[in-house]
Parts: C-alpha cells; sequence; structure tokens
C-alpha cells in the first residue's frame, strides 16, 4: 500500500509541477523539470527496491520501474500532456500498483508487527529459536530496545485483569519511559541517513540516469517535424464556389446564349471572354463596365440592366426587370440583332425558338 502510495504521489506531484511550465520554453520547462525528476528517480529506485526485498524479488527489478519514470518524465517535460506523455504516464502507475500488489515473503510475514508476525514483535533480537519450541502456555514477550535476549513471562489462563495489570507493572520496560512513537525529528534524521549512503554509492548511476533525462529531453524538444506535419499545419479552407443563378425556365438561342425567366424576370446568359469574378455593372450604383448600361436591338429598343455579373468559368448574367420582360422577349422574337456588353448577339430563326415553349412564347404575341 505504501508502495503504491509513494508511486502515484509521485505522478501527480510531478504532472502538477510540469502544468506550471507548460507555456515556459523548452530549455526553461527541461531545467525545472529536471529539479524534481532526478530527485524523484532516487524516491521510485529506493521505493522499488524495498518492496522488492519485501516479497523476496530480485532487486534489479527496479530499474524497469525507474526506466518507466525517466521516460514518462522526459516525455513531459518534452511535449506536456500529449498522448504519448499521457499513455507513459499511466504505464508507471499500472507498473507501481503491480508493484505493490506483490505479496510479501514468508519469512518476512512470519516476524512482521501485529497478529501476522510470530508472537506480534518486530526487532533486532533473532526469535527463530522461538518458533521451534512448541508453546504450552500463553507467553507474553517483552521488548528489547539493545538488543540482549527477550524475557517470557508465562501467563496463567486463569489469571485475573487485575493480577495481568500487577505483573506487566512489575516488569522493567523501557516503554514506560520513552514516548509512544519516534519524533518526526528523528524520522526525518533516520532517513537522510538510509538516502544519503546510498545516494553515495549510486552516485555515478544517478549522473548517468540525469545526463540520459536531459540528453532525451533536448532530443525530444528539437527533433525536426517530418514534411507530412509541417503540411497540416494551418491549411487553409479552400474557397466555396459560387452556385449559379436560379431559373425557372430557360431557352438556348441559335447564337450560343440562352434566354432564362426567373418569377418574371428575364436573365441573359452567355459565355464570355475571360474576366474577374463578381458585379460587372450595377445599374443602383451606376458603376462598372458602361458597355454593360443598355441592351441595345438593331431598331434602337434600348432596356438596362439591373446589373450583370461574373461567375466561373467566365459565364456572363445579365438581370432585367420584371417590367421589361414582355418588351424584350417580344423584340428577341422580331428583330435581327442585339448589343449588350460589347458582345453581338444574332435573332435569326429565334420566332421559332421563342414560340416553341410555353413560357415565352405568350410574349411574342399582341
Amino acid at each position: 500500500m505504501r508502495t503504491a502510495l509513494v508511486g502515484l504521489a509521485l505522478v501527480l506531484v510531478f504532472l502538477l509541477y510540469v502544468a506550471l511550465f507548460v507555456t515556459a520554453t523548452p530549455m526553461v520547462r527541461a531545467a525545472a523539470g529536471a529539479l524534481v525528476a532526478l530527485p524523484g528517480a532516487a524516491v521510485v529506485l529506493a521505493s522499488a527496491r524495498r518492496r522488492l526485498n519485501d516479497s523476496a524479488r530480485p532487486g534489479t527489478l527496479a530499474f524497469v520501474l525507474l526506466a518507466l519514470w525517466l521516460a514518462m518524465a522526459a516525455a513531459q517535460l518534452a511535449a506536456p500532456f500529449t498522448g504519448l506523455a499521457m499513455v507513459l504516464a499511466g504505464l508507471f502507475a499500472l507498473a507501481v500498483l503491480a508493484l505493490a500488489a506483490l505479496p510479501e515473503s514468508r519469512l518476512r510475514a512470519r516476524y512482521a508487527p501485529g497478529s501476522e508476525g510470530h508472537l506480534g514483535y518486530s526487532g533486532p533480537v533473532d526469535l527463530s529459536p522461538l518458533a521451534a519450541e512448541p508453546v504450552s502456555a500463553r507467553q507474553r514477550v517483552e521488548p528489547s530496545m539493545d538488543g540482549s535476549e527477550p524475557t517470557m513471562t508465562p501467563l496463567n489462563p486463569e489469571s485475573t485483569l487485575d493480577e495481568l495489570y500487577e505483573a506487566a507493572e512489575s516488569t522493567n520496560s523501557y516503554w514506560d519511559d520513552e514516548p509512544k512513537g519516534p519524533r518526526l525529528g528523528e524520522t526525518v534524521g533516520r532517513l537522510g541517513n538510509q538516502l544519503v549512503p546510498l545516494i553515495k554509492r549510486q552516485s555515478k548511476a544517478l549522473g548517468a540516469i540525469g545526463a540520459a533525462v536531459v540528453l532525451g529531453v533536448l532530443v525530444l524538444t528539437f527533433w525536426p517535424q517530418t514534411q507530412s506535419e509541417q503540411q497540416t499545419v494551418e491549411v487553409p479552407k479552400p474557397a466555396l464556389k459560387p452556385t449559379a443563378p436560379e431559373f425557372q425556365h430557360s431557352v438556348a438561342m441559335p447564337d450560343t446564349y440562352e434566354l432564362l425567366m426567373n418569377h418574371d424576370g428575364l436573365i441573359i446568359k452567355w459565355p464570355g471572354s475571360r474576366a474577374t469574378q463578381g458585379e460587372l455593372w450595377s445599374q443602383l450604383t451606376a458603376q462598372g463596365d458602361r458597355s454593360c448600361a443598355e441592351m441595345r436591338f438593331n431598331n434602337n429598343n434600348r432596356y438596362r440592366p439591373i446589373k450583370v455579373e461574373v461567375w466561373p468559368d467566365d459565364i456572363y448574367y445579365a438581370y432585367f426587370s420584371p417590367l421589361d420582360t414582355a418588351d424584350i422577349v417580344y423584340d428577341a422574337a422580331m428583330r435581327g440583332n442585339f448589343r449588350l456588353c460589347g458582345y453581338d448577339f444574332g435573332l435569326s430563326g429565334s420566332m421559332d425558338t421563342l414560340r416553341a415553349h410555353p413560357a415565352f412564347a405568350l410574349y411574342t404575341r399582341r
């Protein structure tokens, strides 16, 4: 349980620490992260070796957990909270839980404190001879602080609680004079005394580990992007191709142009020369190509288009008012030609073409 809490707490603390430097430069993030990653590596190694020792497993397996910690730290410092970094963090957490789930060895459990151990005692005294002797009556083992042989007091099963209490009072015990638990300073000092020799013995290994972490972070940070990754960044969206004007009726005229009708409004459509797409002429603003300002037939009848537009593939559309539809269709059936936007349009055979379409035939008679 303690191993699992230590490992998961390290992951959580490291992720919170990395979150403080998400917006920092890669060099600053790597330098700051190493201050937590390297001490964390020492804690991971010590915790793993202690747990493996308790479960009677090879101590070299601790380096597997250490490698996962270093890989996770390097990935988080190079690209914080990306998919690879979070997967490595999850693998480290699973490895810690698996390590914590290993059962303790029987040899250690025999002398563990509490009801699970031998006579509820854990200390420097070898109690293995007691395990071989048959216990004929209940015995109490007095703790020894100086490593001397333990004293055993036979207990009478028929003794009352008062007699047991008097026997305990008459027994010399150091526990009456000492505090009930270790002080915080003593605990910290004892932990420091255990870590300092370990760091001195593993100084070369820790130095190599630190250099590997820094090198891995630098490589992952400055690794050049592939061409495919560069192309996927900020790809401009293609412009949507506009749709042609809607119409209800259409008739193809002999001279490569069409007459369209939409809600009684007449539209003349024809392919023209290359021009900039958009509005070519507007009657509302009187701006644009002045040659599109009017449609003129050969008998000098003239009609003003509301607007003229150029659409994709250089298709021209001239829009006329519904008030002029009847006159324009009649002139298109009766006249010889007309001119619009600098283009001449012939009307030979237009009478038969227009009368063959019911929507336009109505305007050819007067």
